[in-house]
């Protein structure tokens, strides 16, 4: 299983059939700037589980929290 990131401008028009679980439009992680989403499924080899998780660690997908 593996990982993608697409632009937002498919959200509406993305083949969620591809994707493991129950990934919609509506349950899918966005990006904070609201550019991508995050899909996951047997068919996608862009990304490990391991480098979707550091990547969504990044500030583009994880709000800082004020210390």
């Amino acid at each position: 299983m593996g990982y993608d990131i697409r632009p937002i401008s498919e959200l509406e028009t993305f083949d969620y059939s591809l994707c493991s679980g129950f990934s919609t439009k509506d349950t899918v992680r966005k990006s904070i700037d609201n550019q991508f989403f995050i899909v996951e499924g047997e068919t996608f080899t862009t990304y490990t589980h391991a480098e979707i998780l550091t990547i969504c660690e990044g500030a583009n997908w994880t709000e800082q929290e004020p210390i």
